[in-house]
């Protein structure tokens, strides 16, 4: 069968150029990456001995670098990249765009998205034009959600300034656990997940300890939160759990294991949103609600419960990408009810 080439049909659908002559490329470990480190020659969101503790898919998904950003201020017209991957995801049901792709944010206007092509496998080069009448700004480059990346540059037109940007209002990042939900499927692109959508309108850091396929409440995973130095902790893993019977074993378990550590941490519980209902979806609301109605019970002041079905209460035909996960409308208004919850709890 043959496959046409979108590019030579419609040159909007055209990867980016590379440019290399009359740039400067700068490691991106010269300025300030947030929610992953480079740790073993890739950049991870948790240590590897931490995430195998935890287990093998684990250790593996930990590795894909969900929610990493740097920051960086230049007054250069053009900022372009240059990426290794040590690897790729290429999903079906996802947007290439989202798991290879990076795109671009000066302060919390988008700019543009780096557009891998559809080849591509170890590296991507790109440049965009980022400002007609250029003055020094500061902007955020988004990691993708699935891809391994060992090697990120960052290109700026040679004779141009760029340092590092000024740090986050809120320093301890907001850490989210979760499924391939909360790991950012099916955002078009890597800033339309909800939790990118949250930092900027917070201004926090975060953390996205979203594991697709491989959130179940592990004891290992709550004890590894609890002793995290945060600013406020999100669950969902639902989806992920096997059986109605471990998410009862496990639900609860993680609230009191994370809030012994964390007497006043702001906690905000999210129930998985569902675009086809049943029983068992029922029971699974009914545990977690569980969890919310225990606390508020015992004095707790600094927790909330959100209904993923609420959230996305009459756009569903819009609010999925497919039948499981919500794609940019689902995650726009996802951000809007939990960002909303989070702020109202930062600040009391």
């Amino acid at each position: 069968m043959a496959v046409r080439d979108a590019a030579g049909i419609d040159q909007n659908f055209a990867a980016q150029a590379v440019l290399r002559e009359g740039m400067a490329y700068y490691d991106a470990e010269d300025f300030d990456v947030y929610g992953v480190k480079r740790l073993d020659g890739v950049y991870r969101r948790m240590r590897y001995e931490d995430a195998l503790a935890i287990g093998e898919k684990v250790a593996m998904i930990s590795s894909e670098c969900a929610g990493g950003r740097v920051r960086f201020a230049t007054d250069s017209p053009t900022v372009a990249i240059c990426v290794e991957y040590r690897s790729v995801s290429k999903v079906p049901n996802y947007s290439h765009t989202a798991t290879m792709g990076f795109d671009l944010y000066a302060g919390s206007r988008y700019v543009g998205c780096f557009v891998p092509p559809m080849e591509a496998e170890r590296t991507l080069e790109g440049v965009m034009e980022v400002a007609e009448k250029p003055s020094m700004t500061e902007y955020t480059l988004n990691f993708p959600i699935c891809s391994e990346v060992s090697r990120l540059y960052i290109g700026v037109k040679e004779g141009c300034t760029i340092g590092k940007a000024s740090g986050y209002s809120i320093k301890k990042p907001v850490v989210f656990y979760g499924s391939s939900i909360t790991q950012g499927a099916c955002a078009s692109r890597p800033g339309n997940t909800y939790e990118n959508r949250i930092s900027r309108a917070l201004d926090c850091d975060y953390l996205n300890l979203g594991f697709w396929g491989n959130a179940r409440g592990e004891k290992e995973l709550a004890e590894y939160v609890a002793g995290l130095e945060m600013s406020a902790f999100v669950y969902d893993y639902d989806y992920n759990t096997p059986s109605v019977e471990h998410l009862q074993a496990t639900h609860e378990r993680m609230f009191q294991i994370v809030r012994q550590r964390n007497p006043q941490l702001p906690i905000v519980i999210v129930s998985a949103p569902k675009y086809a209902w049943n029983s068992t979806f029922e029971q699974r609301l009914s545990i977690i609600r569980q969890t919310y109605q225990n606390a508020v019970a015992a004095g707790d002041r600094h927790v909330r419960f959100l209904s993923g079905n609420e959230m996305l209460k009459g756009i569903k035909d819009v609010a999925f990408a497919d039948n499981v996960h919500p794609g940019d409308s689902g995650f726009l208004r996802m951000a809007k009810y939990i960002g909303e919850a989070l702020k109202e709890l930062m600040e009391r």
